[in-house]
């Protein structure tokens, strides 16, 4: 059905893709004129282009490539058993965090920790988003340039393609990012996302239909061999915490989506955009709904290729096992290369651009807030001309393009599996953030040492667990953030009481007030 190679109509498709990601930025130049509609386009976006964006910003070359890795390898899918409890962080951030973030009136999110702890904690929080993101932007950027070049050259041999290819896909797809992204502001973000979250469900529904044409053209028994090999697999009732288990990744994914949607501010930004807390609260819910679905076709693309080579032996894939050569996250890049027509594979390479650069812009504006807001006004505070602001968030905007194409050169040089270096990245830069916004949020007074202390605590578990034990790097966030919470409340009590204060005294009382910033009212 496909061929190896790139074919003129593919070339096509990827070079009208990024021209047009190119002209959504040019078109959005001109109405950037403060800093505010830069960062969060004046509050008048509605839920549903909202809720795409973040749909979009979520999503990335992880879920395209590293999913189907996942469930391709011998895990099968056991990770997928994360994605129905989206629905209970969905809950928790629309009804307990984003309507107070929305009554602060941040626009940097961690100025609610310096509004209810201390600037530390503020600052905390600011450099662990900052290395988070350096971190996912090169990660997510090189995926699918890996992909790309695989692709190009119809091979799953990774070994056979040389550096300064994968590079040069790495600094296209990275400057075009941060052009649209410099140029457009969080409203050109915003649009460019809705587009790709399309392009990206279109790529997603071809791979199914050529995935299952191929399965059944080899006469294969797809559920026979799906049983056989255990490809659904999606139940581990182990305990033993040195091992992957499903309570693991049910806790995991409660704590890391919570701290993702509730603390990261590529998330928490995009509430701001909306026109009042109950458009936020509605694109929260659009964004959640979305990807689940989503990321159940990208794990079931995973299994379907297992079982397609399995029945259809491929001597590139049995040679590449054979020379050290494979990894699972190739696997959909080369089905992508070898079986999908002409024109189809342009559109599906295409999907996976989307995926990394709606994620990757979103990062750049986000990094160029915290940098302008959480640093730069907060450090630097001399009244300048609004234009002033606008003109360092859009230098900071290109200074984080290039840590992104640096990054993603870097782990380029890694070659381990796409989604355990994201979980260990997450785990190690921002354990601590999620214990720091859960005590932001007590109807108590916490003193800025107990919430510092603790937060270092859960920094120095992460460490240990990880130089020391054994411990799955699934429970890093969950015992790292329960352990910085429970440390940072009993400091605070011995705090409290050493200074002769009633634990549950007046003094000690610091209730969180709806009106109380400048944001709107609860709605």
């Amino acid at each position: 059905m496909g061929g190896a190679g790139f074919g003129l109509l593919d070339w096509a498709v990827i070079i009208l893709y990024l021209l047009a990601m190119l002209g959504i930025g040019a078109y959005f130049h001109g109405q950037q004129k403060t800093s505010r509609m830069f960062f969060i386009a004046e509050g008048r976006l509605g839920s549903m282009l909202v809720g795409l964006s973040i749909l979009g910003t979520y999503l990335s070359a992880l879920t395209m490539i590293a999913l189907p890795g996942k469930s391709f390898g011998p895990e099968d899918w056991l990770w997928a058993v994360q994605l129905p409890f989206l629905l209970l962080t969905a809950f928790v951030i629309t009804r307990f965090v984003l309507p107070w973030y929305r009554a602060a009136g941040v626009i940097s999110v961690y100025q609610f920790l310096e509004q209810r702890i201390h600037v530390s904690a503020r600052m905390l929080a600011s450099v662990a988003f900052l290395v988070l993101s350096a971190g996912r932007m090169g990660l997510t950027l090189w995926l699918p340039a890996m992909a790309f070049c695989e692709i190009a050259r119809g091979t799953m041999e990774a070994a056979a393609i040389p550096m300064w290819h994968v590079q040069i896909a790495i600094v296209i797809m990275g400057l075009v990012t941060m052009a649209y992204t410099v140029m457009g502001g969080i409203e050109a973000v915003i649009w460019t996302d809705v587009i790709q979250v399309v392009v990206f469900i279109l790529g997603a529904v071809l791979s199914v239909i050529f995935i299952l044409w191929d399965v059944h053209a080899s006469g294969a028994d797809f559920f026979g061999l799906a049983a056989a090999h255990h490809k659904f697999r999606s139940w581990e009732p182990s305990l033993d915490l040195t091992k992957l288990a499903t309570l693991w990744l049910v806790l995991e994914t409660v704590f890391q989506t919570i701290r993702i949607y509730g603390t990261q501010q590529d998330m928490t930004q995009r509430y701001m955009a909306t026109t009042s807390t109950k458009e936020a609260n509605r694109s929260v819910w659009i964004s959640i709904i979305g990807y689940i679905p989503l990321g159940f076709i990208f794990y079931f693309i995973g299994a379907a290729l297992f079982i397609y080579y399995t029945a259809s032996p491929d001597p590139t894939v049995r040679d590449a096992f054979a020379a050290g050569h494979f990894k699972a996250d190739q696997a959909y890049p080369h089905f992508i290369a070898t079986r999908l027509p002409i024109g189809v594979r342009g559109i599906v390479l295409a999907a996976i651009f989307a995926a990394a650069m709606s994620t990757i812009s979103s990062i750049m504006n986000s990094c160029s807030t915290v940098c302008t807001e959480d640093f730069y006004r907060r450090f630097w505070p001399k009244e300048r001309p609004d234009r002033h602001y606008l003109s360092v968030a859009r230098w900071l905007t290109l200074l984080w393009g290039a840590i992104a194409i640096g990054m993603a050169i870097f782990f380029g040089l890694k070659g381990k599996s796409a989604q355990d270096m994201w979980s260990q990245t997450m785990s190690f830069s921002t354990t601590g953030v999620l214990a720091l916004m859960a005590l932001a949020f007590l109807p108590i007074r916490i003193r800025p040492a107990a919430a510092i202390i603790g937060f270092i605590a859960a920094a120095a578990s992460v460490f240990y667990m990880k130089s020391a034990t054994h411990v799955h790097f699934l429970m890093y966030p969950v015992i790292g953030n329960t352990l910085g919470f429970v440390v940072s409340l009993i400091v605070n009590s011995a705090m409290v009481l050493a200074q002769g204060h009633s634990l549950t005294g007046p003094e000690e009382r610091f209730p969180l007030k709806v009106g109380e910033g400048a944001g709107d009212e609860r709605q």
